[in-house]
């Protein structure tokens, strides 16, 4: 219905005007044929609901030609849209303005990274990601202006092109706003992005600046999945001098409406057919085994990482709740602790690759604001206060790598406790209160504190990382390089066997040995986790609860008998994760024996590796604390027999306190490695030298 011969008079009115009537009387139509319930149900809450959301699909069956028309030419039509549901206000006295928000224009639904200038102008839907929010700012729709040399009073409504400052009765700029009777209405600015599932590999995105109006301001918050439709602008772009360039322009995208997404863990379509071929495959009474070994295929060995891997993937059942409606996490994490050089990068990014929605960050380059969230002054929100999403935020529904984790500061390792356990990231400051969802597994890679593993060390000695986050992980796995020459024999041959195929294709060479191809694809490997995330809820079921129950009574009498604490009540929920993720990569709605003996024997491994103490005995806080109850114990003891030394003789003299200690089976070595720890932790101290002192701190 394009407007043409603007300016020729028909009967008083314009062609315009004309056009713009009968739009409107189109439009009423339309309205009367599909939304007459949901336009009386927005009358009824009028004017807190003002906006009534309208298909685009609607339109063109009513009418194609109009659809069409909505499209290319939005300016034009979308306002007689509006003013046709202005007529149906059943309030004659009404002022508050209405919204016909026109969403889901399928013809033109571009990547954000693909939006240019062919688009400009144009009604598009974006997929779209939000990364961050401005504050609120007033803009004028309705302005009322006084001539300061003749007196005129002028009201006019406000566009965006419009520029008001020449008084039209007596041609002068002497035009002055008047903001106390002048109409002004919300704006508010979110910049949003492709969201990291509809990237392909490791291609790279840009940010697309959003003006929300009116009742869309407040609707979303940085990492919110939405669909946006709205109009393609331009503005004219300022160079560092602060002037507008005359031939540069910044794109801003004017939105109609909002439509929120539920974040899923994949948005993979998968046909009929690749969904017989997934199911086939969980018929496979080795599926585990074969999708363990087709994660990061080309580096040897790490079974029992590489099964871990496969539970991360997977996760837990999501959205199960308490009986007093606290969540419980079903994402799994992980932690990956080795020598340098053992591949801990590499799988990583394997798994980074295998999930749709990945982000891989380094611990060392980025900060509590890149990996959670903030709230900061910036020129995006013109000296504002914008909210502003980081790696957990955006991978909320997907899976965050984090390498170089002991890297990662002290206050942005604190800033991780409440994402890892509660899956929210809370921001206060500056008066403004907000929380967003990190419902993702992290999956982190560390260097032992001093380079290489020590073998007589405690491993949690060896860990930079605070007990309180090391608890946050479900399992946690060394990665030794340890000296032995039949298994540096097939890693060599393993990794030479890769170099000498991948030399060989390039060279177009025949005859060379055959690399293993992995059991699984990784295309279709994406597709399995994907089915089974979006379709798989596995419950417990008798025999896997009885036997998880028995293998927690059993440790926990094993470290009554020993004087050791090898489990807590929290590994019971790891270990059901655990058992969920199994049983869902075999599409199983069932938690069976299998399941729960998959579970246990990694937490064994856990247990075995990392967190067992000089005497044999599994600990887990040897584990968490880098304190075993062995040490705990031996330490109570010392500090014992230094306060009986004090009290008896005002002073404790260390000669004293050794022949003691060793008349309690503590050998003098121990013994002085254990004083000087408590001296640098502020326990004890030397008034001087070869006494010691208890530190009172109910006296400080």
């Amino acid at each position: 219905m394009p407007l043409e011969g603007i300016g020729l008079r028909l009967g008083g009115l314009t062609v315009d005007e004309v056009a713009k009537a009968e739009l409107s009387e189109r439009f009423l139509e339309f309205f009367d044929s599909y939304y007459v319930d949901k336009i009386n149900s927005m009358y009824l809450s009028y004017p807190k609901e003002r906006s009534v959301v309208l298909e685009m699909q609607d339109l063109e069956k009513f009418d194609a030609g109009l659809a069409e028309e909505l499209i290319n030419n939005p300016d034009v039509v979308l306002p007689s849209a509006n003013i046709a549901l202005a007529k149906l206000n059943p309030n004659p006295e009404a002022v508050e303005p209405v919204y016909a928000r026109f969403s889901g224009v399928e013809a033109h639904m571009p990547m954000i990274q693909e939006v240019g200038s062919e688009y400009i102008g144009k009604m598009l839907t974006l997929d779209s990601l939000v990364v961050k929010r401005s504050e609120i700012t007033p803009k004028v729709s309705i302005g009322v202006f006084t001539c300061t040399f003749c007196g005129t009073v002028l009201k006019l409504k406000i566009d965006r092109d419009s520029v008001m400052d020449i008084c039209p009765q007596c041609k002068r700029r002497s035009l002055k706003q008047n903001n106390a009777e002048s109409r002004f209405t919300n704006l508010q600015r979110i910049a949003v992005q492709d969201p990291l599932e509809r990237l392909k590999g490791s291609t790279p995105t840009w940010q697309l600046e959003v003006w929300l109006e009116d009742d869309l301001v407040n609707k979303v918050i940085p990492g919110d999945r939405i669909e946006i439709t709205g109009i393609l602008r331009i503005k004219p772009r300022r160079t560092y001098k602060g002037k507008e360039d005359k031939l540069l322009y910044t794109m801003f995208f004017d939105a109609i409406s909002l439509k929120a997404k539920q974040k899923e863990f994949a948005e993979l379509e998968i046909s009929q057919d690749e969904g017989e071929v997934i199911r086939e495959l969980a018929k496979d009474p080795y599926i585990f085994d074969k999708i363990a070994k087709s994660i990061a295929p080309s580096i040897y060995g790490y079974d029992e990482i590489k099964k871990a891997l496969t539970l991360t993937l997977f996760g837990g059942t999501p959205d199960k709740r308490l009986i007093d409606g606290a969540p419980i996490r079903s994402d799994i994490h992980v932690l990956l602790i080795g020598d340098p050089g053992s591949a801990k990068t590499r799988l990583l990014q394997a798994v980074t690759s295998i999930v749709p929605k990945g982000i891989y960050v380094s611990g060392k380059s980025t900060t509590s604001a890149g990996l959670t969230a903030s709230a900061e002054k910036d020129e995006f929100s013109e000296g504002g206060w914008t909210l502003k999403a980081g790696a957990l935020v955006l991978g909320s529904g997907g899976e965050v790598s984090i390498d170089e984790f002991d890297k990662v500061s002290d206050e942005d390792k604190s800033a991780l406790l409440e994402s890892m356990e509660s899956q929210t990231i809370s921001i206060a400051k500056a008066g403004i209160v907000a929380r967003f969802n990190t419902k993702t597994s992290v999956l982190a890679a560390a260097n032992p504190k001093y380079g290489r593993f020590d073998p007589n060390a405690y491993p949690a000695d060896q860990f930079d990382i605070p007990p309180t986050l090391l608890s946050r992980f479900d399992l946690i796995f060394p990665i030794k390089d340890t000296l032995d020459e039949e298994k540096d024999r097939l890693i060599a041959r393993h990794i030479l066997i890769q170099h000498g195929a991948a030399g060989a294709q390039l060279a177009s060479v025949e005859g060379y040995e055959q690399v293993e191809r992995p059991p699984i694809e990784q295309e279709m490997l994406r597709k399995y986790v994907a089915y089974a995330k979006r379709n798989v809820r596995p419950r417990l079921d008798a025999d896997a609860t009885k036997r998880i129950s028995d293998y927690y009574v059993e440790l926990r009498k094993l470290g009554m008998k020993q004087g050791a604490v090898p489990m807590t009540p929290r590994q019971i929920e790891g270990l059901v994760r655990l058992a969920e993720a199994s049983a869902k990569s075999r599409l199983s709605d069932r938690i069976e024996l299998k399941d729960a003996d998959m579970a246990i024997s990694l937490f064994e491994y856990m247990l075995n590796t990392l967190a067992v103490d000089r005497g044999g005995r599994k600990d887990i806080d040897a584990l968490l604390t880098g304190m075993p109850r062995e040490k705990v114990n031996k330490i109570n003891v010392l500090m014992g027999i230094i306060k009986k030394l004090e009290e008896a003789d005002g002073n404790a003299k260390i000669v004293g306190i050794l022949e003691e200690a060793e008349k309690q089976g503590m050998d003098r070595a121990t013994t002085t490695r254990y004083i000087n720890e408590l001296e640098r932790s502020g326990d004890i101290f030397s008034p001087r030298p070869g006494i010691l002192k208890i530190v009172r701190r109910d006296e400080e």
